[in-house]
C-alpha cells in the first residue's frame, strides 16, 4: 500500500522510540503525513511542526511497529458483460 499523501497514526519500536526521543515528541505513537516512501523508509511531516515548515523527518521501516489509516476502497469500475450477444 502506498502510504505518500496519507495521514497516519504510527507506533514505534523500542529501537524507534530510542532513535527518534529527540526528534518526535509525544512518546511510542504519533500522527504525521507521509511526504514520500522510499527503500530506506517514511518520509514524514509532522502536523505539529510550525506553521509554514518545510522540516520533513525519516521514519526508517524497522523503526516502527505498527500503523493504522483511514481505508476507503476504490469504487469498482463497471464493465461491460463478456461474451457473444445475439443481434437484436
Amino acid at each position: 500500500m502506498d502510504l505518500t499523501g496519507r495521514f497516519v497514526h504510527f507506533w514505534l519500536s523500542p529501537s524507534g522510540r530510542e532513535a527518534l526521543d529527540q526528534v518526535i515528541a509525544g512518546g511510542p505513537d504519533f500522527e504525521a503525513l507521509v511526504v514520500e516512501e522510499d527503500s530506506i523508509g517514511l518520509w514524514l511531516w509532522a502536523p505539529d511542526a510550525e506553521h509554514g515548515s518545510r522540516e520533513v523527518t525519516l521514519l526508517k521501516w524497522e523503526y516502527f511497529a505498527a500503523a493504522s489509516l483511514e481505508y476507503q476502497p476504490a469504487t469498482p469500475i463497471e464493465k461491460p458483460p463478456a461474451g457473444f450477444q445475439r443481434p437484436e
